[in-house]
């Protein structure tokens, strides 16, 4: 078992945790995104006509602007827990980041920041999912005590 830290801080964001060996199998619309280590959130970047697109994750919502159909291009290998299960974390103090219909989707990037302040997870609750993705970079592992 393991505990994820805040990388600036040292401060614990789980209770210990397991990791799995490998993502499960994606098994198509299923109404929920697609697996880690795809990309999720901010920043979108277009894509081609001719590419595949399923929203801007997998399954996922759909996205646009001037520039076209968008699919996320945020960070990569993010640590998916259930929002329960993430300790310490609180709405980023910029409310654009906490946009969403019904609650923060994570559309405009990381929106909880650690009790130091550190942008550490993108949250998305309800519009588009219901998870809390740590940032990579952002947080380290340790094992538990």
């Amino acid at each position: 078992m393991n505990v994820l830290l805040c990388a600036t801080r040292g401060t614990r964001l789980t209770e210990p945790a397991r990791r799995l060996d490998e993502t499960p199998a994606y098994p198509g619309w299923d109404g929920l995104p697609g697996p880690d280590p795809l990309p999720v959130g901010a920043p979108f970047e277009p894509i081609g006509p001719d590419e595949d697109h399923d929203g801007i994750v997998p399954g996922g919502m759909w996205k646009s602007d001037e520039r076209g159909f968008l699919v996320a291009a945020g960070p990569r290998g993010t640590f998916v827990l259930h929002p329960d299960d993430a300790v310490g974390l609180t709405p980023h103090p910029d409310p654009y980041r906490l946009i969403g219909c019904c609650g923060p989707d994570g559309t405009a990037g990381v929106n909880h920041v650690c009790g130091c302040g550190a942008e550490v997870a993108v949250g998305a609750d309800r519009t588009s999912g219901y998870e809390t993705r740590l940032v990579p970079d952002a947080v380290r592992v340790e094992a538990a005590a």
